[in-house]
């Protein structure tokens, strides 16, 4: 399994146990807006950006990053990826 793969299983795991009751992340397409679609609500952001922070050493206001990014599986992969380098 290569690393983009294992980021997004990685991300879909935490994703679920801060979704909205009653909401799955299960089976959505990537560049779907998570807010939009009800999966997680604005202040569910933060807890992405904590995670970022812990876990990739994603540092949004030294990289630049812009928050809206987050709302959406392939924006915070690309997040991800682009700390990395």
């Amino acid at each position: 399994m290569g690393n983009w793969e294992q980021a997004r299983e990685d991300l879909i795991r935490f994703l679920r146990t801060i979704s909205r009751a009653g909401r799955t992340i299960d089976g959505i397409d990537d560049d779907k807006n998570l807010i939009d679609a009800g999966i997680i609500d604005s202040l569910a952001i933060v807890q992405i950006i904590l995670h970022l922070e812990q876990n990739h050493a994603v540092n949004l206001r030294d990289a630049g990053i812009d928050p809206n990014e987050l709302t959406s599986v392939a924006g915070i992969l690309r997040t991800i990826e682009s700390a990395g380098k």
